[in-house]
């Protein structure tokens, strides 16, 4: 019966292929991990919330000026 020895390139290539191996599963559980600590955003207000939002800010200033207006009247 003969023995099969292993020469020093096929120990070499197969801890790299190793080393390479466990990097990338270190590596996608990292990531894993990342995107389950990212919060998801809130979506953002629509182009018609934006206005909706805006033309209040303006009423609220035109009372504002209406009344400081009457108040420089009297």
């Amino acid at each position: 019966m003969t023995q099969k020895s292993f020469n020093l390139g096929d120990i070499i290539s197969t801890s790299i292929v190793l080393v390479l191996f466990l990097a990338i599963f270190f590596v996608m559980i990292h990531m894993i991990k990342k995107m389950k600590a990212t919060t998801p955003l809130p979506p953002q207000q629509t182009l018609q919330q934006q206005v909706e939002a805006l033309t209040k800010r303006v009423q609220s200033l035109e009372q504002q000026l209406d009344k400081l207006s009457r108040t420089n009247r009297q």
